[in-house]
């Protein structure tokens, strides 16, 4: 398939990026202008060298970006989210959308932060055409954890979404990943419930210095 990652910088989109590349799909690295993406996707092919990855990924503009995929993952700071797309709203028609976004607020403990409409998915699902597909996904995993190729990910993925085809797409790329399991939990609505886990998981790893995450057991 082709992704698309907006803001494809850091640690999370790096882990992503690199292991959807090394599972065959094309990947893109989305960015406020060329330049930046062009750097970003400089770097991100030097690593993905490392793991074996001989697909070349390549930096485009986030618009840009998000009209060649098949799948878009918003990966932009929380703050920044909703202006950018509304900017590249005209770039989205049928695709499915990852969103891991989650607002949040830091001080002495880091805090979840939701906007009006109840969750970052849902804001992303109001800004976009009604043909693109929102599944939320990815808030629990350690960003750090994530561009770790030594380690394994034994974590759930918890997906929410109305479209059910969009959400066994996002199911199989997620199970692409080594040691990961999705889990569908229902209605897009019910996003905000996993986003507001994200924060509690951020004060634990402070507390703790570890990488915590979350898995289900039955």
């Amino acid at each position: 398939m082709k992704i698309s990652l907006l803001g494809g910088t850091g640690s999370f989109a790096e882990g992503l990026v690199i292991r959807w590349a090394k599972a065959g799909h094309e990947v893109l690295i989305g960015s406020r202008t060329q330049e930046k993406a062009d750097a970003a996707a400089a770097e991100i092919n030097e690593k993905a060298k490392e793991q074996g990855v001989d697909k070349i990924i390549l930096g485009m503009e986030n618009g840009e970006a998000a009209k060649a995929s098949e799948v878009v993952v918003v990966c932009l700071p929380p703050e920044y989210t909703k202006a950018t797309l509304e900017g590249i709203s005209s770039s989205f028609t049928n695709q499915i959308v990852i969103s891991p976004v989650v607002p949040m607020k830091f001080g002495k403990v880091v805090s979840y932060d939701p906007p009006e409409s109840g969750s970052a998915a849902i804001d992303i699902q109001n800004v976009l055409p009604d043909s693109a597909k929102v599944v939320s996904a990815y808030h629990n995993i350690p960003a750090k954890g994530l561009a770790n190729f030594e380690k394994p990910l034994d974590y759930d993925v918890v997906i929410c979404g109305d479209d059910d085809e969009a959400k066994a797409i996002v199911s199989k790329l997620t199970e692409e990943m080594p040691s990961l399991k999705a889990i569908d939990a229902g209605p897009l609505e019910i996003s905000s419930m996993i986003e507001a886990i994200t924060p509690l998981i951020i004060n634990m790893n402070k507390k703790h210095k570890h990488e915590f995450s979350i898995k289900f057991i039955s």
